[in-house]
């Protein structure tokens, strides 16, 4: 039986590998028009005769492989993009070249392969600028049209709005022994990982609690003014404080064995009328009636009150000094004989 590219295979048969060794060089060393958009994707520009081969075997689609330097053993994956290279030679981008550290002419092993369909990756942008993209998945999934395959440890560049952005692949999923997946035609999740040189924000100083600010405080004794009297303050506080300490309520003993008299309890709330001060204590919480106001507060009358009523009589006065005087009149006014003719 024989294929329809005319090489002989049996059905059922294992698919063939591509496997061959070639002279690497950056994508900048193409012949022709310079063409940088190929920099930043993840295939590679294999000769011609590549292709004839790969059409003789039963490659699936897509064309994936793996690319292991000779020199140093490192790998990744890649996909291919066009068959226009010299024969014995194979492009690819610079970001490539330097994850297998390799110099232009060194020799690279292009071996066909198959790879999962991604499901998650997790990458890490190598600037904190590539924050300042505003939809950072958008431009990402853009990008990755260019690619093929992901493998962990790669480390991309993507160009955006001119400027270009270094990605490094941190985990892939699912987890194979190649740590690489394949991105066409998949729907693939995608994390971010902080940039590096991003710092966490400090975070701000929590608000002080509700009762501190809520619940005045009092550090002296305040005279009683005439609305704690019409509220009946001292009653109320008292309730206050009772219903605060019922929980801690109960029955005491002295150690002797006898029992409390009336003289170790403690002394009755002072009524209102005993009280001259407000407690210099924090303000408990009164239960006024609902449109009541009470700040806790009398008003304080102004000090030296005889030196502020003689300020304002000496203003009252001196205002008057500007309408003093006498005045005249041009008409005589008719007098009695027995009286005396006066001008004003």
């Amino acid at each position: 039986m024989f294929s329809s590219f005319g090489a002989p295979f049996m059905a059922g048969a294992q698919p063939q590998k591509f496997q061959q060794f070639f002279r690497c060089y950056p994508s900048a060393m193409l012949p022709g028009k310079e063409r940088t958009n190929l920099n930043y994707g993840g295939k590679i520009i294999m000769p011609p005769s590549a292709l004839n081969k790969l059409t003789m075997l039963h490659i699936t689609y897509p064309m994936l492989f793996e690319l292991t330097s000779e020199e140093t053993g490192l790998k990744t994956y890649a996909g291919v993009l066009e068959f226009i290279a010299e024969e014995g030679r194979v492009y690819m981008p610079q970001w490539m070249m330097d994850t297998l550290a390799l110099q232009p002419g060194s020799l690279i092993q292009v071996k066909s392969t198959d790879l999962p369909s991604g499901q998650f990756v997790k990458i890490q942008a190598q600037s904190v600028d590539f924050l300042d993209i505003t939809d950072q998945k958008a431009v990402l999934e853009n990008a990755l049209r260019n690619f093929s395959a992901l493998t962990v440890g790669d480390l991309f560049e993507i160009n955006y709005n001119d400027k270009v952005y270094g990605i490094k692949v941190l985990e892939v999923k699912p987890e194979t022994s190649t740590e690489s997946i394949c991105v066409v035609e998949t729907d693939l999740e995608v994390d971010f990982a902080p940039p590096i040189g991003y710092v966490e924000p400090t975070p701000s100083k929590p608000p002080s609690s509700a009762a501190s600010s809520i619940a005045p405080s009092r550090t002296a004794g305040t005279p009683v003014g005439t609305m704690a009297n019409s509220i009946g303050y001292a009653k109320l506080a008292a309730t206050s404080k009772a219903k605060e300490s019922s929980a801690f309520g109960g029955g005491g003993q002295k150690l002797s064995g006898k029992s409390k008299s009336k003289t170790d309890e403690a002394p009755a709330a002072p009524t209102l009328s005993e009280m001259t001060e407000l407690p210099a204590v924090d303000a408990p919480a009164l239960n006024l009636p609902f449109g009541q106001l009470f700040f806790g507060f009398p008003l304080v009358p102004i000090q030296h009150k005889e030196d502020e009523e003689q300020r304002e009589k000496n203003e009252n006065t001196s205002a008057d000094i500007h309408f003093q005087g006498s005045g005249k009149t041009l008409r005589q006014s008719k007098k009695r004989k027995d009286e005396v003719i006066e001008i004003d």
